[in-house]
């Protein structure tokens, strides 16, 4: 960080902090001028001014008494000379905690695709095989799931089926087989009912 000092004199003809007090032709450009603290009889200021007679921007901090019986208050603390910080303006990212307008959507809906393909084999623990954006998708996904764990599945039928509660629509994988036994293998791909805040 490049500092720059100045004396006391140096900065009241250049009406640094109090415009009023700068000579002609040799005032200072205040560019930014802000309460940054306080202590129990005066608050503390950050005063950006750019220096007339290099066009630098420098910042320096000073005080101004709280109550009338601070009005001698010496702005500098009775310091000679005053360092300077030599500064430039930056974009900076600031994040708040602002109210929320609405509650959050913490439905399936806004984070998960409608559609997903299951292994439900019965007797042990179901399988997620995946989520997709559409029916097409979903049971593709099915069938090559199917495809990779058997060496030679039959003929691949998608029966509809009664959904039950959460979901709107739902199908069966069928394998027919040329012995005429029909099996199900336990994949059903099914869409989640969407949220009326999803649909409109």
């Amino acid at each position: 960080m490049t500092n720059r000092t100045f004396t006391r004199e140096q900065l009241t003809t250049m009406g640094v902090p109090d415009d009023w007090d700068a000579e002609d032709g040799q005032q200072a450009e205040h560019l930014d001028d802000r309460q940054v603290g306080s202590r129990r009889w005066v608050s503390v200021h950050e005063l950006v001014f750019r220096a007339p007679d290099d066009g630098v921007a420098y910042r320096v901090l000073y005080e101004r008494g709280l109550t009338e019986h601070q009005d001698g208050h010496d702005v500098w603390g009775y310091r000679d000379e005053i360092q300077a910080a030599e500064v430039e303006q930056r974009p900076v990212i600031v994040h708040k905690w602002l109210p929320v307008d609405a509650p959050a959507d913490r439905s399936l809906d806004t984070v998960l695709p409608a559609w997903e393909a299951m292994y439900e084999p019965g007797n042990v623990s179901d399988y997620l095989i995946g989520y997709a954006n559409g029916e097409a998708a979903a049971k593709g996904a099915a069938e090559a799931w199917l495809r990779s764990e058997k060496d030679e599945p039959g003929r691949l039928q998608w029966v509809a089926q009664k959904p039950f509660d959460g979901y709107d629509a739902a199908f069966e994988l069928i394998e027919r087989h040329d012995d005429g036994v029909d099996t199900g293998p336990g994949i059903t791909v099914r869409r989640r009912t969407q949220s009326e805040a999803v649909q409109q």
